[in-house]
């Protein structure tokens, strides 16, 4: 039997229709109001409220990147009864999660925005996990593989190469030099090595000059990030999107040496961080 006394409702946009939404953040900034909500359920009963997961999305196209960042192919559908519990956590009263006594029954509570990035999450990795494995609309491959490499342009902005921002591009020859280091880690005489990115791989592949480099084929955004939370050893970008890669895999993970913001979102980790 359901257990409706409470909702834990996950807030990922200003308006939510149900069907889709207004416009967002990117997947691996909705997936923390989505996890906490999770951990609320689980702290506290009641019942968590599936997401809204399709957002109206239009500098993507304009950018013509190649995953258009809708999301509404991440995530299975919604259940008859997952349907009837977002319906009634909207007649509810709405408690924000840091209001919320915990006492309080037939109320609401909302889940939004980024909370204390992954220090939030850090002892419920693999509840996040086995929800997410659970309810992606597309299986990840499981096996495990040597190197990956992440590396976002699209909507990055080009900056100082010792900015230490996020969303910021980091250059190619970092990339190269990272790769070095990832292969001494790995310790692997011939490296499986597959690349992430959400610009044209064949231009990337050109501008990295790796050999016997792979591209990532995966479906849509979730399947590719839980794919490379399988690498062994993890070479990230400046986003969210590869601290979740490694938040999820655990895995040894190379950052620029001038990207100072992770540590603000990503518990740091002395034996598997390393810089370049």
């Amino acid at each position: 039997m359901r257990d409706r006394t409470i909702y834990h409702l996950p807030i990922l946009s200003g308006l939510d229709f149900g069907l889709m939404r207004s416009p967002g953040p990117g997947l691996g900034n909705l997936l923390f109001p989505i996890s906490r909500a999770l951990i609320g359920q689980v702290h506290y009963g009641g019942q968590f409220v599936y997401p809204t997961m399709r957002q109206i999305k239009f500098g993507t196209f304009l950018r013509r990147e190649r995953d258009g960042r809708t999301y509404g192919d991440v995530l299975r559908s919604r259940s008859a009864a997952e349907w009837q519990d977002w319906f009634a956590a909207r007649w509810r009263p709405v408690v924000d999660e840091h209001a919320f006594d915990a006492v309080r029954k037939g109320v609401t509570v909302r889940y939004t925005g980024l909370g204390r990035y992954f220090h939030d999450l850090a002892s419920h990795r693999d509840l996040i996990q086995t929800w997410l494995m659970e309810n992606a609309r597309d299986r990840a491959p499981l096996e495990a593989f040597d190197i990956g490499i992440h590396v976002r342009l699209g909507d990055f902005a080009v900056a100082n190469p010792k900015s230490s921002g996020n969303s910021v591009r980091q250059s190619f020859e970092w990339y190269r030099a990272a790769f070095e280091k990832a292969r001494r880690i790995s310790t692997a005489q011939a490296p499986s090595t597959v690349l992430f990115t959400d610009s044209d791989p064949c231009e990337v592949q050109r501008e990295l000059a790796i050999a016997s480099l792979s591209v990532d084929s995966s479906p849509n955004a979730l399947a590719a990030m839980l794919r490379m939370s399988r690498a062994r050893v993890l070479i990230a970008s400046r986003s969210t999107f590869s601290m979740w890669a490694a938040f999820l895999g655990g895995m040894s993970v190379i950052w620029d040496r001038y990207y100072h913001d992770r540590t603000h979102s990503l518990p740091h980790r002395p034996a598997l961080d390393h810089i370049v």
